[in-house]
Parts: C-alpha cells; sequence; structure tokens
C-alpha cells in the first residue's frame, strides 16, 4: 500500500477511514470516533488523532475499537487532556496499539 497524509476535521462522533491519516478533532460536546475493522487495514497501517481544539478535558474524546477487537488490550479509550494525540497502528487481522 501506499502512505497517505490526508488531514479529516470532526466536529462531531463519526466513524474513521482506512484512508484517514491524520484525525483533527475540534469538539464542543463529547464524542466518539469509531475505529473500523483491524482487518480492513494493512498490516502496520498508522494514524493520528489530536485534539486540535484543546478542550479534550471537557469534551472527552472516546476511541472506539470494532465489535471485540481491543486497542492495547481494551475495547476503548478516552483522551481526556487538552492539545492531546494518540497514534494508532493496526495489525491488519483483529487488533490495534498505541505507538
Amino acid at each position: 500500500g501506499t502512505i497517505s497524509y490526508s488531514r479529516r476535521a470532526i466536529t462531531s462522533t463519526a466513524t474513521a477511514s482506512i484512508e484517514d491519516t491524520l484525525i483533527g478533532v475540534s469538539a464542543s460536546a463529547a464524542l466518539e470516533i469509531r475505529l473500523p475493522s483491524a482487518g480492513d487495514y494493512i498490516d502496520g497501517q498508522y494514524f493520528l488523532i489530536k485534539d486540535e481544539a484543546g478542550n479534550a478535558n471537557i469534551y472527552n474524546i472516546t476511541v472506539k475499537a470494532s465489535g471485540s477487537e481491543t486497542i492495547d488490550g481494551q475495547t476503548s479509550i478516552v483522551l481526556e487532556s487538552s492539545f492531546v494525540s494518540v497514534n494508532l497502528y493496526s495489525n491488519g487481522v483483529d487488533k490495534f496499539f498505541i505507538y
């Protein structure tokens, strides 16, 4: 596969796409980012989620794995600090990992 450097801006609950490389969040309420199946990604494919508005301490960003899949062993993670970001990659089968 090829590397894409696309940025997608979101302001409300959304489902990530395998084409997303950077997801910039500017929320005015708590929101959820749902991940597609890890199997939809190429093994090692990575992406970043960033609180661009700096208000995740007020409006938490929940990142949720699909079905029984996990993110570092958890079904979801919560970003709750101002300007927080998280880098994730897929094993191409059933898991995501933070790096």
